[in-house]
């Protein structure tokens, strides 16, 4: 078996690419195996415990390949943000553009040049540097639970009182009961109820804690497996269906940053969003901002708590929001915190800054989901990452040019013309009375004008690229080496094989 096994990872030349894969084929099914790559003439190469040697899948039976986090390139500040006429979206540094084509230095694939033909819209601002993309599991984020809820606490009480446990959960199974009063955990001492939550949360799904109780006047030690109640990870994305049992982590917050993520809903949207907080997967004793995002608006509070317990919560403004029809959306949040703004967009478009009379409340750097509706909800794809300060005007970047090149700048203005060269940091606009010359730094969004119709790109692959965009094409070879794949906008081009994240099969 391992002779086979060696023979077939050699002639593949796979031996150094093997990542974890989820695996969703177009009959609906779905399985988790070892992703080796793809092989000419073979198919999609992958190895399973179960199975004897590697196996393989033709590329026509797969609807969509997940794979698992691996350590990429590209988590740095980008110059650029680009799209394309087939959709894609990618951030680049602008090396240069002319009257035919736009050079371009990747992350993912070295030095790349794409006909001018093919581009709909660029911000010249681009990315800041990306702290971070996930989920990748529940783990960090505090979805773990016993099942319990809490009562009278303190010195006089000599621990914590369980008040009720819930049906089928860790709690019940490890054996607490109503009435028990809790007086150590992990061998730790805790007479607060509080400090006795925030010690469950710092722990994972999976943990077991060691609790001691005293039942009576009897001490009682048990072991409890922490579960998620609430919350569960599918296919890249937190999952939802319940009201409460907030989820959150810290991150370290740039000064000026662009938090983002997808949220997709069965009904309704209502998920409220702890933003900048000093106390993690808390709910209103912090200081910092919760946005509340509920069935037709958007609504900002500013919450401020002194002891961590107490706290005044006052209302910024509310903002009203018609949601896709899709019930899927990406919401964008930039945060100024020496302007104390926060901005909302959702899909691209802006809705509303709020600006807080009272400074900027944020003493921290949580990040928070709390479901308001007992509904299904996904959060994936969540990014963290530096902001240009640059607000968008409002204008949708996505919309045709039409028959001109328009130019927006960041004070809402606009030119319309011919968007000529690029270069020493200024880009030239041929317009009906002259040519002009604009620095980049003041320049919001370059819409270009609509070519002819561009061929149809069906049957091809979505690879999406870490948290940093998308490239459509048809995946040729998948090796250690890189991941060869025939684009529209390219040519042939050769990927890292670390920066891609899941591919979509059309």
């Amino acid at each position: 078996m391992k002779a086979i096994l060696a023979l077939g990872l050699l002639v593949a030349g796979l031996e150094a690419a093997p990542r974890t894969g989820v695996f969703t084929m177009n009959d609906g099914g779905r399985f988790e195996a070892k992703f080796l790559g793809v092989e000419k003439g073979k198919g999609m190469a992958w190895q399973h415990p179960a199975f004897e040697g590697v196996r393989y899948i033709s590329l026509k039976g797969l609807r969509q390949l997940r794979l698992s986090a691996a350590d990429a390139p590209g988590r740095r500040a980008h110059s650029a943000r680009v799209r394309f006429r087939n959709g894609d979206e990618l951030v680049i540094n602008l090396n240069g553009l002319n009257a035919n084509t736009m050079q371009m230095e990747t992350w993912f694939a070295g030095k790349l040049s794409v006909p001018r033909q093919h581009l709909t819209w660029l911000v010249p601002g681009g990315e800041g540097e990306l702290v971070y993309h996930g989920p990748r599991s529940l783990r960090g984020w505090g979805a773990a639970l016993m099942g319990v809820i809490l009562g009278d606490d303190g010195e006089d009480v000599g621990g914590v009182v369980i008040t009720e446990v819930m049906a089928d959960s860790p709690a019940l199974r490890g054996g607490l009961k109503v009435g028990d009063l809790i007086t150590h955990m992990n061998g730790k001492a805790f007479l607060d109820r509080t400090q006795l939550i925030q010690a469950v949360k710092k722990h994972s799904v999976g943990d077991t804690l060691e609790v001691r109780v005293r039942r009576g006047e009897k001490p009682v030690d048990l072991k409890i497996g922490l579960e998620a109640l609430h919350w569960r990870f599918e296919e890249g994305a937190l999952v939802t269906d319940q009201v409460g049992s907030m989820i959150g982590r810290v991150f370290e917050w740039p000064p000026l940053s662009e938090l983002l993520f997808d949220l997709d809903w069965k009904s309704m949207p209502g998920m409220d969003v702890v933003i900048c907080g000093d106390r993690v997967r808390e709910y209103n004793a912090v200081n910092g901002y919760k946005l509340r995002l509920y069935q037709n608006y958007a609504h900002l509070y500013r919450n401020t708590s002194a002891d961590g317990l107490t706290y005044n919560s006052t209302s910024i403004g509310t903002v009203s929001v018609k949601w896709p029809a899709n019930k899927k959306a990406e919401i964008k949040v930039l945060v100024d915190q020496k302007n104390a703004t926060i901005s909302l967009l959702v899909s691209g478009k802006l809705l509303k800054t709020w600006k807080d009379p009272n400074g900027f409340a944020g003493r921290g750097g949580a990040l928070g989901f709390n479901p308001q509706l007992a509904d299904r909800m996904r959060i994936s794809e969540i990014r963290l990452r530096q902001w240009n300060g640059q607000l968008p005007n409002g204008r949708d970047p996505q919309a045709a040019g039409g028959a001109e090149d328009h130019v927006h700048f960041s004070n809402g203005n606009n030119l319309k013309g011919k968007v000529g060269s690029m270069t020493e940091g200024k880009l030239m606009v041929k317009t009906s009375f002259a040519e002009v010359p604009v620095p980049l730094e003041k320049v919001a969004t370059v819409v270009f004008a609509a070519p002819k119709a561009q061929p149809d790109e069906e049957k091809l692959a979505w690879i999406t690229l870490g948290g940093e965009g998308r490239i459509t094409g048809e995946i040729l070879e998948w090796n250690a080496k890189g991941v060869l794949v025939r684009t529209s906008l390219f040519g042939e081009v050769t990927l890292n094989p670390s920066v891609v994240s899941s591919v979509q099969f059309r």
